[in-house]
């Protein structure tokens, strides 16, 4: 069974493909957007593309790894980031994450994104825990975080190894109950 893309008002979150890993690459490269992330840049397309063919082994996300996917823009089919979801072992948790080009910032488009992600994990794959987790000074990430419900459960100091590099590491929980309560206000 082949991922089926999700689709928002203004997003389609869909499977990489290997067309995608210029761009991808592009994005991992710029030195603004792998601040607070686990690579260096520069990121290259051959990377990239080993990644993307990674993932393209797997129809969605399955318990144990990472899957992620590509966002693009419903309207002109552009690439605004991209999403990433690591399911548990068990199945009852999973960690997501996001990254967007920079241009594509503060349009709302990685709540969007991740919001979908969230729900497809509950719906269909009966998440019980969502977790995520950013570096302390990442606002805006964490502006996100806030807006989809996530709560902060604490830091762990010097916990977060970029190659020879610590930093602290912000960690944030969201109950699929507290996901559903929420979307069940919106619709009052």
């Amino acid at each position: 069974m082949t991922f089926t893309p999700l689709v928002t008002e203004r997003l389609v979150l869909r499977p990489f493909t290997e067309d995608d890993a210029e761009d991808f690459a592009l994005r991992r490269s710029d030195p603004d957007t792998a601040a607070y992330q686990a690579w260096r840049v520069p990121y290259s397309v051959e990377r990239a593309l080993a990644l993307i063919q990674d993932v393209a082994r797997k129809d969605g996300p399955t318990p144990g790894g990472w899957y992620q996917l590509d966002v693009e823009r419903r309207a002109d089919g552009m690439t605004v980031g991209d999403v990433a979801v690591y399911l548990h072992e068990h199945g009852h948790t999973a960690e997501i994450g996001y990254t967007l080009h920079t241009w594509a910032r503060r349009k709302g488009y990685a709540t969007e994104a991740a919001a979908a992600l969230i729900e497809h994990l509950i719906t269909v794959h009966g998440v019980h825990r969502i977790e995520a987790s950013t570096h302390p000074q990442n606002i805006r990430s964490i502006r996100v975080l806030e807006r989809l419900g996530f709560q902060q459960e604490g830091v762990k100091r010097e916990a977060y190894w970029v190659e020879d590099e610590v930093s602290d590491d912000a960690f944030f929980g969201l109950l699929a109950r507290d996901w559903q309560a929420r979307g069940e206000a919106l619709a009052v």
